[in-house]
């Protein structure tokens, strides 16, 4: 299957119907709709920043629907293809080359980027144009569009979050004069839909999320009933936007800048260093109850619960009994399509906790599983695994793994809400599963000031009923894979080749194309030669690690990003998430894995790894899910797709913590530190972690990318702890750590970065050499801190084949 028929494919195993009365979708071939929203004519592809992709051909939503066999009415359809060719017309009044020099030059470009740039504004539609409209038709289709936020900017509630005023009109006029309205949310993030739960005439609701190029296609196929929906939901959607226990504690509107979050804000002693005005933070107060750990745990009613997804048919779900191993215990299934149409299925397997030690959230996935399609009447038996590492929790007072004294129930179901018991195990003592070492902690002041949430105690007692229950006395410790052996260093590599090896090549230097004055790439020796070189074939300055071919040191090129390397735009990783499918994710990693070959990427930087953790994250489209085990779960089937067979390694970003894009990386114009992601050590781990390690262990990782933000007042990529603490030696990582690309504002130093076990800084240049050097004679680091980076380097390289050590 080629690229752009397996992103299509995606699309449409991702799809999540939300609301279908009346069967009212699929709609017949040959009938007549008549379709409303800019997005229309104006189709949200991608994010923007790394998770932006572009297409090669002219999309259009209505486009495709018409050639599935859905007609549309010619008046509203040439009304927004009028809203188009005057919007184009505006656009084309963009800065352009000179202008963007200018602005470099000034100093004013640093104040521009990461602006939040608004949804286009819905044109106010005619009230006789949509009568007119209705007498042709009972059907409308409303597309709802939203690509705001994204890099370094957060969403905003207003016209965002919420409908605009233009947009509450729009659904106004629909309601009086449609029977039926169908309402597809082609949007980057979530979007308040209580009106479309609520309102009668709104008898179906599709979710799209950001589907990429393929996604007209298939949205002409889906709700013509060519394909099925089969997605469910990879995140919680709340009746209010306030239900998210995190809401208080996320900063996204930089315009304002007294409504950040500081320190100051919760009583707290800020941390000693730096001339800042402004020192914002993001407590996680939330702690381990994220998404619908937290509304399934305190009783919230959602509006959409995680997991949920209907379908053109029904389906039934039976536990049969399940069977313990040595290494967990097997769940069967049986799944039997009831309906009328055929249709895939998922089946989610969660557990539950009664009586241990530690406080649990009621319940959390633990293992998922697709049918394949099956026909009216037709059943399939789904198997689901459970490792007894699955039970474990992160006990804090014995910084360790732990299988905690208690009984655990495994439920399934199709979905958080709907589940049904299926296996009991009991632990009759702890069971130390894997020894880890106190890090990542959190000051004890601000712990007690921050007052993390606490669950409610809980009184309900597991009833096995019929179901097995088994005794747990031992668990097997994870294994860890066995560490790669590091190529030698060339010999007589002097301090400043090593400094210019742990940084990347190019100038270094913010928007450096648009520059007056060309900066140099590397530093040089004495007669003014460059130390290194580019001798990528195909990747460019800024994008590259630098070479000394004289030496055997070849260039690496990365690429971004989740969205694809400039081939196909894939669906975004929001969208991709609710497939709960595996084998699809490694099915497009082996698809991006075929891109990266065909352009010469040697690293893709990909996948994202951050979780969602508050309705208008920028970047939330970019990241799988809210639940860490369906994100790291299907990164490490993509990652798997992408290296097997292939000299093509995935870099995983952004180690960690980085869930809010407002002030990542401060502001110099603002005198604004770096954020501060301020959260316990069992959080961290449990979920914000937890998708990295899972990437590694079980991804087969070679390579990630620490975040610009701060964890608990150290930056991610300074933070030894996290770099080589947890990563190598608690993982057994064995690959290269980079930095994000980051050359401006408050960043990691470059010698703290090394020393950290942060082995490459990027985009680095001669500016981050030069930190390196002056870190060595200061003696925050050492010239065998920079060996062990440059020899991890020429481990990549050996595996990307790149000088075939």
């Amino acid at each position: 299957m080629d690229a752009a028929r397996m992103a299509q494919q995606a699309v449409e195993e991702s799809a999540v119907l939300l609301k279908n009365e009346n069967d009212l979708l699929p709609l017949p071939r040959g009938s007549k709709a008549a379709f409303f929203g800019w997005a229309q004519e104006d189709p949200v592809i991608s994010g923007n920043g790394s998770g932006a992709a572009r297409s090669q051909r002219e999309l259009n939503f209505v486009s495709a629907c018409e050639q599935a066999g859905i007609a549309p009415v010619e008046s509203v359809l040439e009304f927004y293809r009028q809203w188009r060719r005057e919007t184009r017309q505006d656009a084309g009044s963009q800065l352009d080359f000179a202008q963007m020099k200018e602005l470099v030059n000034s100093g004013a470009m640093y104040e521009i980027f990461g602006t939040y740039t608004p949804n286009p504004t819905e044109p106010s539609v005619p009230r006789e144009l949509v009568e007119a409209a209705a007498r042709e038709t009972d059907t409308a289709v409303w597309i709802l569009g939203r690509r705001a936020g994204g890099e370094e900017c957060d969403r905003r509630l207003e016209n965002d979050y919420y409908l605009s005023r233009q947009e509450k009109e729009l659904l106004e006029s629909l309601r009086q004069c449609f029977q039926n309205i169908v309402v597809v949310v082609n949007s980057n993030g979530v979007v308040d839909l209580t009106w479309a739960a609520d309102c009668p005439q709104v008898r179906s609701l599709l979710f799209l999320g950001v589907p990429g190029e393929a996604g007209p296609v298939a949205l002409g196929r889906l709700i013509t009933g060519a394909a099925t929906p089969c997605g469910k939901l990879a995140f919680t959607l709340p009746r209010q936007v306030e239900d998210y226990p995190s809401w208080e504690d996320f900063t996204w509107d930089k315009d304002h800048p007294e409504t950040t979050r500081t320190y100051e804000t919760y009583g707290l002693l800020p941390p000693k260093g730096g001339d800042f005005a402004l020192r914002p933070v993001t407590p996680y107060r939330e702690d381990i109850y994220l998404g619908y750990r937290y509304f399934d745990t305190f009783g919230v009613e959602p509006l959409y619960p995680f997991g949920f997804g209907l379908s053109y048919t029904s389906f039934s779900l039976k536990p049969l009994t399940g069977r313990r191993v040595g290494e967990g215990v097997f769940l069967e299934v049986e799944v039997q399509n009831t309906g009328k149409r055929p249709g895939r299925e998922v089946v989610q397997a969660y557990l539950r906790a009664q009586g241990t030690r530690s406080p649990r959230p009621l319940r959390e996935l633990k293992a998922f599983g697709k049918t394949r399609m099956l026909a009216p009447g037709q059943g399939e038996t789904v198997k689901l695994f459970v490792p007894w590492r699955e039970l474990a929790c992160f006990a804090e007072d014995r910084s360790a793994w732990v299988v905690e004294a208690g009984v655990y129930a495994l439920e399934v179901g199709d979905c958080s809400r709907s589940l049904e018991l299926a296996a009991v195990i009991q632990a009759e003592e702890d069971i130390l599963l894997e020894q880890g070492a106190p890090r990542l902690l959190l000051r004890e002041d601000y712990r007690e000031k921050l007052e993390f949430l606490q669950g409610p105690q809980r009184e309900d007692a597991i009833e096995p009923g019929n179901c097995p229950v088994w005794r747990l006395t031992f668990v097997p410790a994870p294994e860890k894979g066995q560490p790669l052996l590091l190529p030698p260093l060339p010999q007589g590599l002097s301090q400043r080749e090593l400094a210019c090896l742990c940084v990347g090549y190019g100038p270094g230097v913010p928007f450096s194309a648009f520059l007056e004055t060309e900066a140099p790439s590397s530093l040089t020796e004495e007669s003014g030669k460059p130390l290194t070189v580019n001798d990528h074939p195909v990747g460019w300055a800024g994008n590259s690690s630098p070479a000394i071919p004289e030496k055997g040191i070849h260039s690496l090129f990365y690429k971004d990003g989740p969205a694809g390397v400039g081939g196909v735009a894939w669906p975004t990783e929001m969208l991709l998430a609710c497939s709960f499918d595996r084998k699809l994710l490694q099915s497009v990693g082996q698809a991006i894995g075929d891109e990266c070959l065909d352009l010469g990427v040697n690293v893709w930087l990909a996948p994202a790894l951050n979780l969602h953790r508050h309705p208008l994250g920028g970047r939330n489209f970019e990241y799988y899910s809210e639940d860490p085990f369906l994100s790291g779960t299907l990164a490490a089937a993509v990652i798997q797709g992408v290296q097997e067979g292939r000299p093509v390694m995935c870099c995983a970003k952004h180690f960690a913590g980085n869930e809010q894009e407002t002030f990542r990386r401060g502001s110099h114009k603002l005198r604004c530190d770096a954020v501060d992601t301020l959260a316990t050590p069992r959080a961290l781990r449990e979920l914000y972690l937890r998708p990295f390690e899972m990437a590694v262990r079980e991804g087969g990782l070679h390579c990630v990318m620490t975040s610009f933000n701060k964890i608990n007042g150290t930056f991610a990529g300074g933070s030894r702890d996290l770099c080589t603490g947890i990563l190598r030696e608690e993982w057994g990582f064995d690959g290269l750590v980079v930095t994000d690309w980051g050359d401006m504002d408050q960043v990691v130093d470059g010698a703290d970065a090394v020393a950290a076990g942060n082995d490459v800084i990027m985009p680095g240049g001669p500016p981050v050499a030069e930190q390196i050097l002056r870190g060595l004679e200061e003696g925050r680091v050492t010239r065998e801190d920079l060996e062990r980076s440059v020899r991890r380097l020429l481990g990549l390289l050996r595996r990307v084949d790149r000088d075939r050590l």
